[in-house]
């Protein structure tokens, strides 16, 4: 994987699935979509798996996930 594209999957999950504070669902969110990123998935597969996974540990879990800018979804489509 090219380090730009990199870059942009990595300003893509800090936009739109913002950090929490330690020990927060929400981070583990954000660690199980960049995995899933990283294996090749679409960010919407990556947060479809994810969210399954978190939500058996934490079910009342509610996820801060953002709209994608216009940029970023061309940046990272290129």
């Amino acid at each position: 994987m090219h380090y730009e594209q990199q870059k942009a999957m990595q300003r893509e999950l800090n936009e739109r699935i913002p950090p929490a504070a330690k020990g927060d669902p929400q981070n583990e969110l954000r660690h199980v979509v960049n995995s899933q990123r990283f294996s090749g998935k679409s960010f919407d597969q990556s947060v479809d798996f994810a969210l399954s996974m978190i939500r058996k540990r934490y079910p009342q879990f509610t996820p801060r996930i953002l709209p994608p800018r216009k940029e970023l979804v061309r940046a990272v489509n290129a």
